[in-house]
């Protein structure tokens, strides 16, 4: 049996991102269906209820990116992120597809930190 094929660096950079491009397009998808659900619901407060969907999601996708992304998830999500919530609706509807700036910070910040910390309760626990 041949031994398993080591990636270079330049490979694995190029992996990551393209997994992160991907990843970064179903985020958008996915917040901003939960943006749909959290107005669909009406609530009094739609801003705190939609920014509380949005952090909920964002433990489970920094989850997924501990797991899928072991040498920088933090990176990742800082991409992720970025791509995901500026950059799509940018390119594919315009500017004026983007959220607002209060909810769009907290998305962008959240994703980074839950990531950091999910990577340190894992590391904690030893388990995936």
């Amino acid at each position: 049996m041949s031994e398993p094929r080591q990636l270079n660096t330049f490979q694995r950079i190029l992996k990551h991102t393209l997994l992160w491009l991907v990843f970064a397009y179903c985020y958008h998808s996915a917040i901003n269906l939960l943006v749909k659900m959290a107005l669909d619901a009406q609530p009094d407060q739609a801003l705190i209820t939609s920014l509380l969907y949005c952090l909920g999601f964002n433990v489970l996708s920094a989850h997924l990116i501990t797991k899928y992304d072991t040498y920088w998830p933090v990176i990742g999500a800082v991409i992720i992120g970025v791509v995901g919530m500026v950059l799509v609706p940018i390119i594919f509807v315009g500017t004026h597809a983007l959220l607002g700036k209060e909810l769009l910070a907290g998305i962008l910040i959240s994703l980074p930190v839950f990531t950091f910390a999910m990577g340190l309760i894992k590391l904690k626990l030893n388990k995936n």
